[in-house]
């Protein structure tokens, strides 16, 4: 079996299609509008994003995960990861994560901050193997179905 090669790459206006596929797919995730994503993909000054990028089944390149965050002084917000169920705990998640992380530090961010579902295990134990720790709470800060969010932050101040 060949092992998975990934290419992390900065996200271009032509991967909105294929974003909002992924993150569709995913039911637990906030979903966006086309323009939202637009928007946010002008934005070069404060938002960043990447894509995650391998051979599919057909042997041809194609999208497979992203990552957005938005850094304002010396905080990065991760607004949204996702990674296609096909290659779902592959570790294409980390390697966008560690991506993530590591242009926010190169932008000066001392902390990486996001909002989890509570009741989304997966993606808060996911977290916590980057040291992300739970700082707070907020209430019905989600819709469809309406839950409560941890707030979990990231020190990256070293």
């Amino acid at each position: 079996m060949k092992a998975l090669e990934v290419r992390i790459r900065k996200a271009r206006k032509s991967d909105v299609d294929r974003i909002i596929d992924i993150e569709r797919s995913w039911q637990h995730l906030s979903h966006w509008s086309i323009d939202s994503y637009y928007r946010l993909l002008n934005d070069d000054g404060l938002i960043s994003s990447f894509v995650a990028e391998t051979e599919t089944d057909k042997e041809r390149i194609g999208i497979v995960g992203f990552v957005i965050f938005h850094i304002a002084a010396d905080v990065s917000e991760i607004y949204n990861i996702a990674v296609e169920a096909a290659h779902a705990r592959s570790g294409i998640g980390y390697q966008l994560m560690t991506a993530a992380v590591e242009e926010s530090g190169r932008r000066r961010a001392r902390k990486v901050i996001l909002e989890v579902r509570k009741s989304n295990s997966p993606a808060i134990n996911f977290y916590r193997k980057f040291e992300f720790k739970i700082t707070g709470e907020r209430k019905s800060y989600y819709s469809n179905p309406i839950e409560d969010a941890y707030i979990m932050e990231l020190d990256i101040s070293d």
